[in-house]
Parts: structure tokens; sequence; C-alpha cells
């Protein structure tokens, strides 16, 4: 009879599918669960009625990569199976130059080991003749080309495989690579290259061969403070702390259904979906709404929990919180007090701005006008508020996941509850809070 040999996609989690075939072989009787064959252990025998006319059993096994290149006298192939060395990749703005007394990156920095997911330097996998075949042919624009041959630090996902085009490897290297991505966005966010998910074989001779990648079109810019950040190392040492639970957002079950946590997804989705919008209504309005998943829709609510949440239960001390972080603004930049802004005021002006495009209204002239800023002069009051909104979001989102908060997240009403009985902030609350406050604040006036 002849049987079909698969191995699941995943080495590091054999059994799962989906799988992918290896070899066909013929003998005269069947497999058991347990059995050794020229691949591996057989760990799974497939049901018959996924198997075609053309052989009599299906079986998965555990497999053992130096079968490769060695003929198997059962197959009925003509060859023995090939090992491919697969990578796919997407690029990151690394800090290269160390800056500001921050060392550069220099790695490779292995941030989910199970999956052999990494940050590491690629520019030597990348010569002026790389990329020649869409360059030549397929008449990429200069600005694509240039992005393709400035790789130098990236997302890498590596693995083996039997084919060297096998559609089902990309999906979950996609996966692991773009959630990596979007946590660390999170920690860090930066200017995105034009091109992603670059992907192919290291061949024999350790060069690389490129099978294709995506482009990012109409590129939006990021806020006006984040345009000088770089992934630190720092950074991916807390991509590695929070990175399993952020991938928890989004397991999803046999029948491929995700878990709770509707809020933090949410509030993570429309976070990143933001910065892909160039008309800055539209991030903003998307901005605040990651900011009412995780804080609540009421105004007087979500101010007094930002305020007390950025200020570890003291209203005060998060309406004292400065947007920026030690490390965030150049030691060669001279940024004065005033253009310092704090939680107290950046907050409620997001929210004027929220309530007058949420009613149809137009927004304030005061905010589009140069205001003092950390980078010097003509930044526009609305960057600020994008750096204010972009801030209170990603640190939340952090702060939770590093906390194993996730569970008080899972939905509108473990939320609530979490707001009330940690903070003590509802509704009610909330306003009373508030009000003290600002009498705290007036009589610290001179």
């Amino acid at each position: 009879m002849r049987i079909k040999i698969l191995a699941s996609t995943k080495e590091q989690f054999p059994t799962p599918g989906p799988y992918r075939t290896i070899d066909i072989v013929e003998r005269e009787s069947p497999y058991q669960v347990g059995d050794i064959t020229h691949y591996g252990e057989v760990i799974l025998n497939l049901p018959p009625a996924l198997l075609d006319d053309a052989v009599g059993q299906g079986v998965v096994v555990k497999l053992d990569p130096a079968s490769f290149g060695t003929w198997c006298e059962e197959s009925v192939m003509e060859k023995p199976p090939a090992l491919y060395d697969k990578i796919q990749f997407t690029p990151v703005n690394a800090n290269s130059f160390g800056l500001d007394e921050e060392p550069p990156l220099i790695g490779p920095y292995p941030i989910l080991a199970s999956e052999n997911l990494t940050i590491e330097n690629l520019s030597h996998l990348i010569a002026e003749k790389t990329f020649s075949l869409w360059k030549a042919d397929c008449g990429v624009s200069k600005r694509t080309a240039n992005s393709l041959e400035s790789i130098k630090f990236a997302i890498v996902h590596r693995r083996s495989s039997s084919n060297p085009s096998d559609e089902g490897v990309l999906d979950p290297s996609t996966w692991l690579i773009e959630s990596a991505g979007s946590c660390l966005s999170l920690i860090r966010p930066t200017r995105k290259s034009r091109v992603m998910n670059i992907r192919g074989i290291i061949k024999a001779d350790g060069t690389f061969d490129p099978q294709g990648f995506s482009v990012r079109e109409d590129l939006a810019d990021v806020p006006e403070i984040q345009k000088i950040f770089g992934v630190r190392e720092k950074d991916i040492r807390l991509l590695i702390s929070i990175l399993p639970e952020f991938m928890e957002l989004y397991r999803t079950d046999q029948d491929g259904r995700m878990p709770d946590y509707e809020p933090l997804r949410m509030a993570v989705q429309l976070y990143g979906e933001g910065y892909a919008l160039s008309y800055w209504k539209a991030r903003h309005i998307l901005w605040w709404s990651a900011i009412e998943a995780l804080y609540g829709s009421n105004e007087d609510a979500a101010m007094a929990r930002i305020y007390a949440f950025f200020g570890n239960k003291s209203l005060l001390d998060g309406h004292n919180c400065p947007i920026y972080e030690k490390g965030d603004i150049p030691t060669y930049f001279y940024a004065s007090p005033d253009s310092l802004h704090t939680l107290g005021g950046m907050v409620p002006l997001i929210y004027e701005v929220r309530n007058a495009s949420a009613h149809g209204q137009k927004v304030s002239d005061s905010h589009f006008v140069p205001i003092p800023h950390p980078l010097g002069q003509g930044v526009v009051g609305l960057e600020a508020l994008a750096e204010a909104a972009t801030f209170v979001i990603r640190k939340t989102v952090i702060e939770i996941l590093k906390r194993g908060w996730r569970d008080k997240f899972k939905d509108r009403d473990s939320r609530d509850d979490f707001w009330l009985y940690e903070y003590g902030l509802d509704r009610k609350q909330s306003k009373k809070r508030l009000r003290e406050l600002e009498d705290s604040l007036k009589a610290g006036q001179p």
C-alpha cells in the first residue's frame, strides 16, 4: 500500500496542523502510532476522509531534519526531498548609531525562542544584485528599491521546509512577525520602511534568494517626537518580556475563535491603524476610540482614570506626568520647560478636539498653530495631541501586559470593575475626584 508521510509546518509543535507532505512510500503494512519511519516517529494517523484514492494511509511524523537529502528505500518519488532554509522578515528602524549614550544594536536578539523569532542585522544578506529581478523587470520605484537595499535590522522568522514555495509556511511566519511588530510599535513607535514581509530562501552558500515582498503605499508619518525614535536594546528586552502575553490576545482555538480581551485587542488594533492614515481627523478618531476602549466612554471617568493610572492612584501626580520619557528627547536639543507637555495639559485638549469632531463641529484654529515643542519651532498643537494620545494608549497597554492584568480587560464589564475596584473610580467618584484635583491645582497657584 502507498502511504503519505506528512509533518507539521511548526517544527517546535509537531502535532497540530497545518501539515506538509514529505514523501510517499510503498510498504506492505500500515504504520501505527509510535512506529519509526525514515523521516521520524509516527505521532498521528490522518482520517481516511482526508486522503485521496492514490494512497491507503496518511501519517504525521515528528520530523527529523537529518533525514532530508538521504534516500528512503520505500519512497516512490523520483528523488529524495531537499530541506530548504526559509526566511521571512520585516525591517525595523533601529537605533544603530548609539545616539544619546544608548548602545547601538548588535544582535541577534532571540525574541521568541520557541518559534525561532529574532531581531537581527541582515545587511550581510543584501547585496547589490539581491533584488535585481524586481528592479529590472517589475519596475519597482526607486524609493522601494532603496528601501530594499538599505535593510539592516529586521524582525526575522527562520524555518525549514521541504518545498521552496510552500505557501503554508507564509501564514505562521507572517502572523509571528506581524504580532512582534505590532507589540514593538507599542513599545517604541518609529517610522516604517516602505517594504515588509520579505521572504525567500537562504541557499547553501549562505546567500539570500528572495521570492517576494509587500509594499506599503501612501506611507503616513508618525507624530513629531517619534520621527527621531529608533529601537533600542532596552526596547527589545521589554519586547521579549511581554510578547508571549501580547500574543495571547490573538491565539485562536481549534474552531478559529479568538479569546475574549476585546478592550485590549480593540485598543491595539485602533492604535496601529491610526498610524496608517495621513488625514489627521481620521487617525485621531481611531486613537480616541482606543483610549475609550481602555478607559471607558464617559469623559470625566476616562480623564480621572488616566490621571490615576499614570499617577499610581494619585490624580495630581498623573496630571503632572510628562508625555515624554527619558531618552525621547536627545540631549543635543534644548527643551524649554513650557515645551515639556504633561497629561494635565494635553488630555483636556484631546477631549476638546474629540468633542468638536464627534459632533461635526469645526475644531478651533488654536490647535493648528505652532506651540512650544521639545524639538523646536514649527510644531503645531495637533501634533502634540497625537503624541499625547499615542503615549496614553501604548503605555497603558504595556503596563497591563507587564502586570498580568489581561483578564481584567476581557470585556467592558471586567474593565469597568477593574477601574472601580482597583482605583475606586466609577462615574460619580470620577467627577468628585476631578473637582478635588481642580481645587488642589487652584490652591497651589500663587
